[in-house]
């Protein structure tokens, strides 16, 4: 199976890393830059390097794996489709509805394997808290929250190349994880602010969420908050008790940490597996892609997602 990484910069080298320990596979580099290719290529002992997209598309490469700025998703991920080769993208899934509903829509008519790389969704510790949500009974409180300082350079200061500010590109993964813990939702009240990070788009959301199933949502997410506390990153109340992720159980390379489950007076700390969500998330692309089964996280959950951010910049009054 060959992938071709495209973008060596940044989250490129998260991905080449965790494809190191991946068997079966022959990975590929791509940068515009031909020196920059062949450092990257020498960095993670990739089988070879392109510098020209088209000579991707026209290769023997199984699956292209983008990670570009978001207004490329779309343009680069149709022509990869209907070129042949199978997606990985990156979060977001795309800018807007439409460009994310007509990826979806060539993937299928094209028949190729289609998936965006949303890590959260493959945490072990979201899919353990999920497992021990009905410990607690009728939810009444969901809080999900990621605050510190991030200044970006390049693409991520743009608002037109990003389709908003920080909640589209790193708030995606806390939405995910917010609406993977109290599903559907009813409804959403937010408010958005531009402070201290530099770039064009918000930088700081106070999101609440009403849920179908009676439960309310709080999710806060900003780049704008210098030395902040360590909290935990989500907790989750209802009428027997809570479970709390607990944020001095992290470890290098996943989001999350080890349980705190309070049901009563008695307190239990559930340990978690400590394992990379990216690379989890690689190889079950692959795997579905040598076995033609459908992929782990279908591209309707990254739509969902979307949906749910773009309505955060409805009721923040962004059109």
């Amino acid at each position: 199976m060959k992938i071709a990484v495209v973008g060596c910069d940044g989250f490129g080298k998260v991905h080449l890393r965790a494809m190191k320990n991946i068997p079966d596979i022959e990975y590929y580099v791509f940068s515009r830059n031909e020196e920059k290719a062949k450092e990257c290529m020498k960095e993670f002992n990739a089988k070879g390097y392109f510098t020209n997209y088209d000579d991707i598309l026209n290769s023997d490469v199984d699956i292209v794996d983008l990670l570009v700025s978001h207004d490329q998703h779309y343009p680069m991920g149709i022509r990869a489709l209907k070129s042949g080769k199978h997606l990985m993208l990156e979060k977001p899934i795309a800018r807007t509805i439409e460009e994310a509903e007509g990826l979806i829509k060539t993937a299928k008519e094209t028949n190729r394997k289609f998936m965006v790389l949303e890590q959260f969704y493959f945490d072990s510790s979201v899919r353990k808290a999920k497992e021990l949500l009905s410990k607690l009974g009728s939810l009444s409180l969901i809080i999900v929250r990621s605050t510190h300082l991030y200044q970006p350079k390049g693409w991520r200061r743009e608002k037109e190349k990003m389709g908003g500010g920080a909640l589209i590109d790193g708030g995606v993964h806390f939405i995910d994880t917010l609406l993977n813990l109290g599903g559907e939702y009813e409804y959403v009240k937010a408010s958005c602010g531009r402070y201290f990070s530099g770039i064009e788009g918000e930088d700081t959301t106070l999101a609440t969420f009403k849920f179908k199933n009676g439960a309310l949502g709080l999710l806060m997410y900003s780049w704008s908050i210098i030395n902040p506390p360590k909290v935990p990153a989500f907790e989750i109340y209802g009428e027997r008790g809570s479970l709390v992720e607990d944020p001095n159980s992290r470890v290098m390379g996943k989001p999350y940490g080890d349980l705190i489950l309070s049901i009563g007076e008695k307190g239990e700390r559930i340990e978690v597996e400590k394992v990379s969500p990216i690379e989890t998330e690689i190889r079950e692309f692959v795997n579905a892609v040598k076995n033609d089964s459908n992929v782990p996280m279908p591209p309707e959950i990254a739509l969902r997602d979307l949906r749910a951010v773009l309505d955060i910049y409805h009721s923040c009054g962004y059109s």
